[in-house]
């Protein structure tokens, strides 16, 4: 009798130690990609703000800081492309352990767990899909910039209207 007891005891204890690891490694997932996402998100309505409020014809020494900054937040955007490529490559690395978890879990925890891993897959695509448009904009903005929108060249100017027009539709 006592015997079955702390089995049973210890079937429990292993369930919900699974749960509370699945729980755990969703919430990790889940803040990793809305740290991604976020950061996006804030970095097309910065860099929209600041390109806003720059006067048409900025110093020389302006525009070069402008376009510094620019093109440092791309280079950490792409960076951030990087960390996630890196994530789906490691996700699709451990698919065989992932798939041999899922086979032993039952009811609501495999449930959970394959939703976990759709939600992660559909966020991870999310969020390098925006890292990529932000950058494209960006691009285009320091482009824009070195081509004169800042110094007078009324085309240029224009462009770089429509691209910031483009990143306001981009944070709604």
């Amino acid at each position: 009798m006592k015997f079955a007891a702390v089995c049973l005891l210890s079937v429990l204890m292993v369930t919900e130690g699974t749960s509370m690891f699945l729980r755990q490694r969703a919430a990790a997932k889940a803040q990793e990609a809305g740290e991604l996402l976020g950061e996006n998100r804030a970095a097309g309505q910065f860099f929209k703000s600041l390109l806003e409020g720059l006067p048409k014809n900025a110093t020389k020494a302006k525009q070069e800081a402008v376009i510094a900054s620019l093109e440092a937040e791309v280079g950490k955007l792409s960076e951030n492309v990087i960390k996630l490529k890196d994530i789906e490559k490691s996700e699709t690395k451990h698919q065989d352990a992932s798939e041999r978890l899922k086979s032993s879990l039952k009811g609501k925890d495999k449930a959970m767990m394959e939703s976990m891993d759709e939600w992660s897959h559909r966020s991870n695509e999310k969020a390098k899909v925006g890292a990529l448009d932000v950058m494209s904009k960006l691009k285009n903005a320091i482009h824009l910039i070195k081509k004169g929108a800042l110094s007078g060249n009324a085309d240029a100017e224009k462009k770089l209207g429509d691209v910031l027009q483009h990143m306001s539709d981009m944070a709604r």
